[in-house]
């Protein structure tokens, strides 16, 4: 592993802790009721990379509202890019459906 690639992977560990905290510590009751239906989420999150590019991908599942999301670090823009969005729950209805 490079030298750059493993300080951009530490930077990212960092944001994310960062992120972590505000979201744990920065919230009261009232901002939480209106986030996913009125509760905090259960969340899952998995790195890895994608054919094709040299960036790490996170992708984080909300366990409760059953949606995917995909971020990416941009070095040159120094920020977490929003990479893709799915809805698990309507995916797995539209695969019953093909089945029937």
């Amino acid at each position: 592993m490079t030298r750059t690639s493993m300080a951009g992977l530490v930077l990212l560990n960092v944001m994310l802790l960062c992120m972590l905290a505000v979201v744990t510590l920065g919230t009261d009751e009232s901002a939480q009721a209106s986030v996913s239906g009125g509760g905090r989420g259960e969340y899952v999150a998995v790195s890895g990379t994608i054919a094709g590019t040299k960036t790490p991908i996170i992708w984080i599942v909300d366990q409760a509202s059953q949606e995917l999301v995909a971020i990416q670090f941009d070095a040159q823009r120094d920020q977490l890019v929003g990479f893709g969005y799915r809805n698990l729950n309507n995916d797995s209805v539209s695969v019953r459906r093909t089945r029937q």
